[in-house]
């Protein structure tokens, strides 16, 4: 006697479930198997189900902003696992430059006369145009954060931005426009904040200063947005909370080169909260570091050693040839580094110590890298499915 469908449906979720979201492909595969397979694994609980039961977004490659033999832009996409259902190589969107990719979301950037700015969900094909900010071109960064009333650090990555919706916020750091210059105003960084709940720039802060804002990777720690400058490497804070800017300096280890990197880390006590950190390469060692605000949020307190990685034992290294971190990843309890050498380039688990090779040797835009972490799951809706070949 043939088992009742609804048990044999019960039992193939469970299955489904324990699919590894780090190898997308399974899933992909498994819903072309047949419809009843397809109708389980493409339906909203399941899908549900499947981000609960992992958690955290899994890894499913890197994007770089490369640069062809004919001058042409184009951000591209590399795939670490062994089968992704992404196609290696550029996107279509010549000209735009990644500015920063965070729970699945990927800010664009347009170099033209006026700052373009784009966000855009590679997996659902959602995309939202900001309107200017007024900031000069060229000399900019830029985060995107999740809008969400748990807040950019504390969203849970889980169905924040679900089929290309949900609220984000986008935190925009560069020098001020000419017409600043025009009405005889003084130079500086200026923050401006965007929410697209309002459709808007909703906030601007304004800061002295004649340095530009680095195109690096940048790190959200609660309330808190921070970038690099170019001038001796000072690390500038935007507090979203206050609109309020302000700057402090790395490590003195790290304060003559550019080679590091931002990100959130858990605080020491162990008490669910969190600090900035900062990684950067000396000789043959990875460091990290990390601080904690100081009274009042003003200032920091002082930086502190969380650990050391020696490369020379996990990387194979060229003659002379150097180390560079160009970006993080958070994933599952642990910091994932990229780091970038002649030979190719390494994701290294900062918890294990564990590493595995992503990539050949590049030529990454300004060294640095983006960290594409998000859940793909079947969806005949968007296109990602084609559809099945059996009538079963």
């Amino acid at each position: 006697m043939a088992a009742p469908p609804e048990l044999v449906d019960d039992a193939m979720e469970e299955i489904f479930l324990r699919l590894p979201p780090a190898e997308p492909a399974h899933l992909v595969r498994a819903a072309l198997v047949c419809r009843r397979w397809r109708r389980i694994l493409t339906g909203g609980a399941f899908v549900r189900r499947y981000r609960a039961f992992h958690g955290a977004a899994p890894l499913l490659g890197f994007l770089d902003n490369t640069i062809d033999l004919h001058g042409a832009r184009a951000p591209r996409f590399s795939p670490t696992s062994s089968a992704s259902p992404f196609h290696r190589g550029p996107f279509d969107c010549i000209c735009w430059d990644v500015l920063d990719c965070r729970h699945g979301r990927v800010l664009l950037g347009l170099f033209a006369g006026r700052v373009n700015l784009v966000v855009w969900d590679p997996v659902t094909g959602h995309h939202q145009a900001l309107p200017d900010p007024g900031l000069l071109p060229g000399y900019y960064s830029a985060a995107v954060l999740c809008g969400t009333a748990r807040g950019g650090c504390g969203c849970d990555n889980l169905h924040c931005c679900r089929d290309g919706g949900g609220p984000f916020r986008v935190v925009l750091a560069g020098m001020e426009s000419m017409d600043y210059f025009a009405r005889g105003e003084d130079a500086g960084v200026r923050a401006r904040l965007y929410c697209s709940e309002a459709a808007a720039w909703v906030a601007s802060a304004h800061l002295p200063s004649n340095s530009h804002v680095m195109r690096k990777p940048s790190a959200v720690v609660g309330d808190d947005v921070y970038f690099q400058l170019m001038s001796a490497y000072v690390i500038l804070r935007y507090d979203t909370a206050r609109n309020r800017l302000s700057t402090f300096d790395p490590p003195p280890a790290h304060a003559d080169e550019g080679g590091i990197v931002l990100m959130p880390m858990d605080g020491e006590d162990g008490d669910g909260s969190s600090q900035l950190g900062l990684a950067g390469v000396r000789g043959s060692r990875l460091c990290l570091r990390s601080t904690s605000v100081g009274a009042e949020g003003e200032g920091i307190a002082g930086w502190v050693r969380r650990g050391d990685i020696e490369l020379m034992t996990r990387i194979p290294f060229l003659p002379y040839s150097e180390a560079q971190v160009i970006a993080s990843a958070e994933g599952l309890g642990t910091i994932f580094f990229f780091v970038s050498t002649e030979v190719g380039l390494f994701a290294i688990d900062f918890k294990s110590g564990q590493e595995r090779k992503v990539s050949e040797p590049g030529n990454y835009n300004n060294f640095t890298v983006f960290p594409f972490m998000s859940f793909y799951t079947p969806d005949c809706r968007s296109g990602k499915l084609p559809s099945p070949r059996r009538t079963d």
